[in-house]
C-alpha cells in the first residue's frame, strides 16, 4: 500500500513537473490563477511582458494586473468564468489591457481554459502582447482613410470638371443658330450632366466606388425635366426602384441609359398638350441580375422600329451600352405606351 501511494505521489509530481516545464515553454504568455483569483503560476514570457518577477506575483491577487478603470468589474467576470467553465476568448469584443509595473497598460489578447485538478478549480490563460498588431492595424487604417480622401477629392474634380465642359458646351450652344446643331450639342450636354451626376452623388455618400441608384434616378430625372421645360404636372414620374447601390462601371452605362430613354420619352411620346406618366423601374431578378425599365403611356413607338436599325444617335447609345452592361433589351410597344427593358448582370462575366 505504501509503496503504490509513494508511486502515485512520484507520477503526479512528474506530471506536475512536466506542466510547469509546458507553461515555462509555450511562446506566449501563461498564467493561471485559482478559484479566488489569485496568481498561482506565470511563466518568463509574462515576466517579461509586464515587468515583474515571478515573485512578485505569485499568491497575488490577478486584479492587480488590471487597469483601474477596469478593475471593479473584473471580479465579475472572473466568478462568471468559474460559474460556466469552458475554453473561450476573454473579453467578447472589448478591448483589453494588461498593466505593467510601471504603470503603463498593453493591449492583450487573452484565452481562458479551465483545470479541474485534485486541489480545485483553476482557469489557465493564455496572454498575447498585440501592441504590433494593434500598430499595423492603426497604420492601414490611417491609409484607407488617406486613400478615401483622395478618392472623395478624385471624384470631386471630375464633377466640377465635367461641369466646366457642361458650361463650355452651353456657351456653344449659344452661338450656334442651327436648330439641329443646337438640339445635338443639348444633347451632348446632358449625356456630360449625367455622368457628372455620378460623381456628385459618389463625392456625397461614404462609398466610393457605389453609387446609390435610387437617389441617382430622382436627381437625373429632376435635372432632365428641367432641361426639356416640361412641368412635373404635365409629365409625371413613377418611380419603383429598389434601395440598391450600383458600382461605378455599371451605374455609368445605366445613367446614360436613362438619360436617354427619359429625354426620348419627354421629347417624343407626349406631343402636343398629351400628358402622361414615365415610370422607371429597378428590381433585382436573382442574386445576379437587376433589371431596370423605362416605359411611357405616350403615343407609342412605331410598329417598324428597330433599335438596331435606328439611325438617331440616342438609340444607337442604348444599345452599344446594354452591350456594355453585358445585358440584354426587350422593347414592347402598345397602343399606349412603349417599354424599354434592359437586364443585365450586376458582376462582370469571367
Amino acid at each position: 500500500m505504501t509503496i503504490s501511494t509513494t508511486a502515485d505521489q512520484h507520477s503526479f509530481a512528474s506530471s506536475a513537473d512536466f506542466f510547469r516545464q509546458a507553461i515555462e515553454a509555450a511562446p506566449t504568455g501563461m498564467m493561471m490563477i485559482d478559484d479566488r483569483g489569485d496568481i498561482v503560476l506565470i511563466n518568463q514570457q509574462v515576466e517579461t511582458m509586464l515587468g515583474y518577477s515571478r515573485d512578485e506575483l505569485i499568491g497575488q491577487p490577478v486584479e492587480m494586473l488590471v487597469p483601474e478603470r477596469f478593475r471593479a468589474r473584473h471580479p465579475g467576470f472572473r466568478n462568471g468564468f468559474f460559474a460556466d467553465p469552458r475554453a473561450r476568448p476573454m473579453g467578447g469584443g472589448r478591448d483589453l489591457f494588461g498593466l505593467r509595473k510601471d504603470g503603463t497598460e498593453v493591449p492583450i489578447e487573452i484565452g481562458l481554459n479551465p483545470l479541474s485538478t485534485p486541489d480545485g478549480a483553476f482557469v489557465l490563460s493564455s496572454i498575447v502582447d498585440i501592441t504590433e498588431r494593434k500598430r499595423a492595424a492603426g497604420q492601414i487604417q490611417a491609409s484607407l482613410r488617406e486613400k478615401e480622401t483622395l478618392l472623395k477629392e478624385v471624384h470631386h474634380r471630375v464633377k466640377n470638371n465635367l461641369q466646366v465642359i457642361s458650361s463650355l458646351i452651353n456657351m456653344q450652344v449659344r452661338q450656334v443658330t442651327d436648330a439641329s446643331a443646337r438640339a445635338a450639342l443639348q444633347e451632348c450636354q446632358s449625356r456630360v450632366q449625367a455622368i457628372g451626376l455620378i460623381h456628385e452623388k459618389l463625392y456625397q455618400f461614404e462609398d466610393y466606388s457605389r453609387v446609390p441608384f435610387s437617389e441617382y434616378v430622382r436627381s437625373l430625372a429632376s435635372t432632365i425635366f428641367q432641361a426639356t421645360g416640361l412641368a412635373p404636372s404635365a409629365v409625371a414620374l413613377d418611380l419603383q426602384v429598389e434601395t440598391s447601390s450600383l458600382a461605378i462601371d455599371k451605374a455609368i452605362p445605366c445613367a446614360l441609359i436613362l438619360n436617354e430613354l427619359i429625354t426620348n420619352a419627354l421629347k417624343h411620346a407626349f406631343r402636343g398638350e398629351r400628358g402622361g406618366v414615365i415610370h422607371v423601374a429597378l428590381r433585382r431578378d436573382s442574386d445576379a441580375d437587376l433589371t431596370l425599365s423605362v416605359t411611357d403611356d405616350g403615343v407609342g413607338m412605331p410598329i417598324d422600329f428597330d433599335i438596331e436599325k435606328s439611325n438617331t444617335l440616342g438609340m444607337q447609345l442604348v444599345s452599344t451600352l446594354v452591350e456594355q452592361l453585358e445585358g440584354r433589351l426587350e422593347i414592347s410597344r402598345e397602343d399606349s405606351g412603349t417599354t424599354f427593358r434592359i437586364t443585365f448582370p450586376t458582376e462582370a462575366h469571367s
